[in-house]
């Protein structure tokens, strides 16, 4: 009889901790499966499994836009480098995004730009994440 109560139990429950899962689980299984720009659906709304960065980089390719995008990496890469969590390649793909955008290659400069600035984005998530787990990194 327990056996027969405990799987009515996780069959009535299985669509409610399905339905539990985040918004970041979702976003992240959609452009895993799909990839960019894949449509998904999250608590009865569609969203598109886009980077910020992604969007901010879909511009006309001029050399205005170029510099923008870049300038905004540099400024989020400060940030991060300033928490001290940059990533040393960081560094190396804002040297060739503004070379791409001195050689007249705005796309390329655009997304070497976005590139860069999701990276100092994620060294922000990664130094958030080590402030409140510290814990874990110390041997037992």
């Amino acid at each position: 009889m327990k056996k027969a109560l405990i799987i009515v139990a996780a069959l009535t429950l299985a669509p409610t901790f399905a339905a539990a899962e985040s918004f970041e689980k979702a976003y992240l299984k959609a452009r895993a499966m799909y990839g960019q720009g894949a449509v998904f659906e999250w608590q009865g709304n569609q969203y598109v499994a886009t980077h910020e960065e992604e969007s901010e980089a879909n511009v006309d390719a001029t050399e205005a836009n170029a510099q923008m995008m870049i300038d905004k990496a540099k400024a989020k890469n400060k940030e991060v480098a300033a928490l001290g969590f940059e990533w040393k390649l960081t560094g190396d793909i804002l040297k060739k995004a503004e070379a791409a955008k001195a050689d007249g290659d705005y796309r390329k400069a655009l997304d070497l730009a976005a590139q860069a600035k999701y990276h100092a984005r994620i060294g922000i998530q990664q130094y958030h994440y080590a402030q409140s787990n510290w814990q874990l990194s110390v041997p037992e």
